[in-house]
């Protein structure tokens, strides 16, 4: 996001991109005339958010007011149950929108961290805690119950999955009976992704961590759809060791993603080898 941004509101964000459809649905009672501050964030909550430690989270401003200051991130996190908040700052106020959507799976990313710090102390990462990183930061959940798109997004087949079946992706404007076609989707997880779609360019990437669904997964409302995927997310990297190592997140050409760019409706669009790279051998 551009410097000249970055601390500066704008009430009409959610219509920046239509990567923040989803967050429309988070906030559609909520009327954001300026920066929500913590406690407008922990207002969102349908429910507290219980911490590995048992902890209930909460959320405090990251000034000279921050309860234990000599704590890092995640350590303040996971024994205090604090998320330190900067709350004039968009890429702050994406993670706590994270939370709020993802918050089963952004407890147990906060455990593993932990884990790798106890394992290898000081600014040295791990590859594990380069993998929760990316993911944190840039990892779009594809979630599908088609294995083979699941397959063919894996292995660089943009045409495949973004051209030929783009009908069974979910997007603005389609009639409803349509819709019930839909067997694949996208999820922001990353923060960082909201940040970058203020100002989407050809070359906007993410990481992919691509989740088997039910066939009814897409037959819910989309806030269920979360509340399921949260639970299937954090149970899906616990079961499979996922984040040992980055190798489960796939390079993602975010404007790729049928609905999420106008300029995609071109099949044309797809044809720039720089951007829809095949597959490295």
């Amino acid at each position: 996001m551009a410097k000249n941004i970055i601390n500066q509101w704008d009430p009409d964000f959610l219509n920046q991109s239509l990567i923040f459809s989803d967050l429309k649905l988070l906030l559609k009672d909520t009327n954001l005339s300026g920066w929500p501050g913590c406690q407008g964030l922990l207002a969102l909550l349908e429910k507290p958010i219980i911490l590995s430690s048992g902890l209930q989270l909460d959320m405090k401003t990251q000034d000279n007011t921050l309860p234990f200051p000599e704590m890092d991130y995640e350590e303040r996190v996971y024994k205090k149950g604090i998320i330190s908040t900067r709350e004039e700052n968009w890429h702050d106020l994406f993670n706590a929108f994270i939370w709020l959507l993802f918050p089963k799976t952004k407890v147990f990313l906060n455990k593993l961290h932990m884990q790798e710090l106890k394992k290898q102390p000081g600014k040295k990462r791990t590859p594990a805690r380069d993998a929760i990183t990316h993911i944190d930061e840039s990892g779009i959940i594809i979630a599908s119950s088609d294995t083979s798109l699941l397959s063919a997004l894996k292995n660089h087949h943009w045409q495949e999955v973004f051209v030929q079946s783009r009908e069974v992706w979910l997007q603005d404007g389609l009639p409803e009976e349509n819709k019930e076609k839909q067997k694949i989707g996208a999820f922001v997880f990353g923060h960082g992704m909201y940040e970058k779609a203020f100002k989407p360019f050809i070359g906007f990437t993410g990481k992919a961590y691509c989740l088997e669904v039910d066939k009814d997964f897409y037959q819910q409302d989309k806030m269920h759809q979360y509340r399921m995927l949260d639970q299937l997310l954090c149970h899906d990297i616990k079961q499979k060791n996922a984040l040992n190592d980055s190798s489960q997140l796939s390079p993602l050409p975010i404007l790729g993603i049928p609905g999420w760019s106008k300029n995609n409706e071109s099949p044309e669009f797809y044809e720039s080898k720089n951007y829809f790279r095949p597959k490295s051998k």
